[in-house]
C-alpha cells in the first residue's frame, strides 16, 4: 500500500535534493524543539518578577530570566529561518528536476502518443501539475517540520505541565481528522476537474495562438473567443468548487482544534485559584496551547493538500522518463540550491561505426498513421544503394512523407522490415540514428533564437560552418542579416522569409553529424520556397558534396521528395508513389522513355517553367 502511493515513488527526487533536506531537517529538529523554550521561559520569568515583588528572587535572577527568554526566541527564530530556506530551495529544485525530467521523457516518446495528447494539456501538465505536485512536497517537508513536529513538541511540553488538562483540550483535535480523510475523495474529485479544466483551455490557447493568422484571415476570431469564454467559464467554475471545499474546511478544522480553549481557560483558572498551578505556569501552558492551535488546525489541511498532490502526480507521472542518476554528479551537489539534476547529464556516446553512406533496405512493409485505418503505405519493396540519390515523387497523398517518416525512424511499421546498413531500424539508438540520419520535415519548424542557435553549430569548426551554409545556400543571406549567424529569427522563424526558413532547417539537417557527413540525408519537399534555379543549384552542391565524393567517409546516401521535377534529372533514380505504392521506378532517362505518368509530370512542368524563365530573363 505504501509503495502505491505517490510520495514512496518520488524517492529519487527526494535523493537529488538530500543535502538541502538534510540541513532543513536539522533547523527544523533544531526549531521545533526550541519552539517550547520561549513559553517556558516567559513563565519562570514572569514567576521570577513576582518573586522579586515579595522579596524572594533579586534583579540578577530577573535579568538572567529574560536574556534567557530572548536567547530562546533568538534560537527558535534563527532555526526557523534556516529550515524555511533550505526546505524551500529544496522544493522549487525538486520541481525544476521534475520538469526537466517530464520534457526529457516527453522527448522519447513515440510519435504515435502525439496524436492522442494536445501540446496544450502537456504544457498545463508541466507547469501547472507540477505546481500543484509542489504544495503537496512543501507538506511532506516544510510541513512535516512546521505543523507535525511542532505540535507534537508542545503537545508533549502540555503534557509535562499538566496531563489532564492537555489530554482534555486536546480530544477534540481527532475529529478534525476525521473529516479530513472522509473530504479525502472531494478533495481528489474536484481537483481533478480542475485541472483538467486548466488543461483543455491551455490546449485551445495554444492552438488558436499558434494559428493566429488563419483566424484572421477566415474571421473565425470570434468564434475562437467564444469557445476561449466557455472554457474559462468551466474553469472558473472548477476552482471555485475546490475553492469552496478548500476554504469551507478550513474554519471547520480551525474550530474543533481551538475549541479545546474553554476547558483550558475554565479547568487552569480553577487550578490556579486552587494553587495547583502557578500564575506563570498557567501563562506558559497557555502559550504553549496557543502556539498548537496556530498551527494544529494545519494538520487536516496537510491530509488534504497531500492528497490533491497526488491528483497532480497521477497526471504527471506517464510522462516523466526515469529519474537521471545522481552517482555521477559532483561531490556535495545535492546542497548546491542552483543545481537542476540531468541538465548537465552528458550527450548519450554514440556507436563506433565507421562513417559513410548508409543503404536503406525496405521488405514488404505497411504502415499507416495512428487512427487511420487507411494505409499511407502498402506492399513497399526497395533498395537503395549506399551513395546514390534517390528522388521521389507522386500525387498529395501519395505516401511520399509517410515512406521518409518511417525511413528517419519517426514511425513504426505495422508490418515489414525497414533496414539501414544491414541493421534493422529497431535496434539503431536514438543517438546513433540522430547522428547518422539526417531529415528535413516538409514544415522547417525553426526555433525563437539566433540562426546559429537554429543551425546547431556550437560543436562545429568554422570551416565546417562555411562549407554547411554554402551547401544550403545561405551565404548572401548571412551577408545581408544585420547579425549575421547571430540575427534573431523569432518564434518559428517569423522574421525570415519561407525560402529562407527551408534553407536554414537544411543547413541545421546537414549538421547532424557533429562534424562529418550524414549517413542518410532524407528531404521532404525541401525547395517549395525557393526559386527553380536555386532549387536546382543546391541539388547539385549537394550532389557533388555526398554523392560524388571519392572518400567515403564524406559520402552519404540522398533522398529527395518533391513536387516540383526540376532538379529529377540529377538523381541516379527516381521512384513515383500512387496510393501508398511504388508505380514508376527507373533512371529519369528511363522514365522519360517510358512515356507514363511520370514522363507527363514532368514534360508539363517544363512547358510552365520554360515561358517562366524566358520571361524573367526578357
Amino acid at each position: 500500500m505504501i509503495r502505491d502511493h505517490y510520495l514512496w515513488k518520488i524517492r529519487p527526487y527526494y535523493r537529488q535534493v538530500r543535502g538541502l533536506l538534510a540541513l532543513g531537517f536539522v533547523s527544523g529538529i533544531i526549531m521545533n524543539t526550541a519552539v517550547v523554550l520561549p513559553p517556558i521561559l516567559l513563565g519562570h520569568a514572569i514567576d521570577t518578577a513576582l518573586a522579586l515583588e515579595k522579596g524572594a528572587s533579586s534583579y540578577r535572577a530577573l535579568i538572567l530570566a529574560a536574556v534567557a527568554y530572548v536567547g530562546g526566541c533568538s534560537l527558535n527564530l534563527c532555526a526557523q529561518i534556516g529550515k524555511r530556506w533550505w526546505l524551500r530551495t529544496a522544493n522549487h529544485r525538486t520541481v525544476a528536476n521534475m520538469r526537466s525530467n517530464a520534457l526529457r521523457g516527453i522527448l522519447a516518446w513515440p510519435m504515435e502518443r502525439f496524436h492522442r495528447q494536445a501540446v496544450g494539456d502537456i504544457m498545463a501538465r508541466i507547469v501547472g501539475d507540477t505546481q500543484v505536485f509542489m504544495t503537496g512536497f512543501n507538506e511532506a517537508t516544510t510541513e512535516l517540520l512546521d505543523t507535525w513536529l511542532f505540535s507534537i513538541s508542545l503537545f508533549t511540553a502540555m503534557l509535562i505541565y499538566d496531563a489532564n488538562l492537555a489530554l482534555i483540550a486536546m480530544a477534540p483535535v481527532p475529529l478534525a481528522f476525521i473529516l479530513a480523510y472522509l473530504t479525502g475523495n472531494w478533495v481528489r474529485g474536484r481537483t481533478l476537474v480542475m485541472r483538467r479544466a486548466s488543461s483543455t483551455l491551455t490546449a485551445a490557447l495554444q492552438e488558436y495562438l499558434t494559428g493566429v493568422r488563419l483566424l484572421r484571415l477566415f474571421g473565425r476570431s470570434p468564434k475562437s473567443v467564444e469557445r476561449v469564454d466557455v472554457l474559462s467559464e468551466e474553469l472558473r467554475q472548477a476552482n471555485l468548487s475546490e475553492t469552496r471545499l478548500r476554504l469551507g474546511l478550513q474554519p471547520i478544522y480551525a474550530i474543533l482544534v481551538t475549541s479545546g480553549i474553554v476547558a483550558v481557560v475554565w479547568l487552569g483558572g480553577q487550578k490556579v485559584v486552587e494553587g495547583v498551578l502557578t500564575t506563570g505556569t498557567l501563562v506558559a501552558f497557555m502559550q504553549l496551547y496557543i502556539r498548537f492551535v496556530g498551527r494544529g488546525h494545519r494538520i487536516p489541511l496537510f491530509f488534504n493538500r497531500i492528497q490533491a498532490a497526488g491528483v497532480a502526480y497521477q497526471r504527471l507521472e506517464g510522462m516523466l522518463a526515469p529519474p537521471p542518476c545522481i552517482d555521477g554528479e559532483p561531490r556535495y551537489a545535492s546542497f548546491r540550491p542552483g543545481r537542476i539534476t540531468g541538465i548537465d547529464l552528458p550527450f548519450p556516446t554514440p556507436s563506433t561505426a565507421a562513417a559513410g553512406p548508409l543503404a536503406v533496405r525496405i521488405t514488404d512493409m505497411t504502415f499507416h498513421y495512428p487512427g487511420s485505418d487507411h494505409p499511407a503505405l502498402d506492399g513497399i519493396n526497395l533498395e537503395i544503394p549506399a551513395g546514390s540519390l534517390t528522388a521521389i515523387t507522386g500525387p498529395i497523398g501519395s505516401g511520399k512523407t509517410a515512406l521518409l517518416q518511417v525511413m528517419a525512424g519517426l514511425y513504426a511499421p505495422q508490418s515489414g522490415e525497414v533496414s539501414l546498413d544491414g541493421r534493422r531500424l529497431s535496434e539503431w539508438t536514438s543517438v546513433d540514428r540522430s547522428l547518422r540520419v539526417a531529415y528535413l520535415p516538409q514544415e522547417p519548424g525553426l526555433f525563437s533564437g539566433t540562426v546559429r542557435e537554429n543551425i546547431g553549430f556550437a560543436d562545429l569548426e568554422e570551416s565546417l560552418e562555411e562549407e554547411i551554409i554554402a551547401l544550403s545556400g545561405l551565404e548572401r543571406d548571412i551577408a545581408e542579416f544585420p547579425g549575421g549567424l547571430d540575427t534573431l529569427i523569432g518564434e518559428g522563424g517569423i522574421r525570415v522569409s519561407g525560402g529562407q526558413r527551408q534553407r536554414i532547417a537544411l543547413a541545421r539537417a546537414l549538421a547532424v553529424g557533429r562534424g562529418r557527413s550524414p549517413g542518410l540525408l532524407l528531404l521532404d519537399d525541401p525547395f517549395a520556397s525557393v526559386d527553380v534555379d536555386t532549387e536546382g543549384q543546391i541539388v547539385d552542391a549537394l550532389r557533388q558534396a555526398y554523392v560524388s565524393q571519392t572518400a567515403p567517409e564524406h559520402r552519404a546516401t540522398l533522398i529527395i521528395c518533391s513536387h516540383r521535377l526540376a532538379a529529377f534529372p540529377h538523381a541516379d533514380r527516381v521512384l513515383l508513389l500512387d496510393k501508398g505504392r511504388i508505380v514508376e521506378d527507373g533512371t529519369h532517362e528511363a522514365l522519360i522513355a517510358a512515356d507514363e505518368l511520370y514522363a507527363h509530370i514532368y514534360q508539363a512542368q517544363h512547358r510552365i517553367e520554360r515561358p517562366a524563365r524566358a520571361g524573367e530573363e526578357g
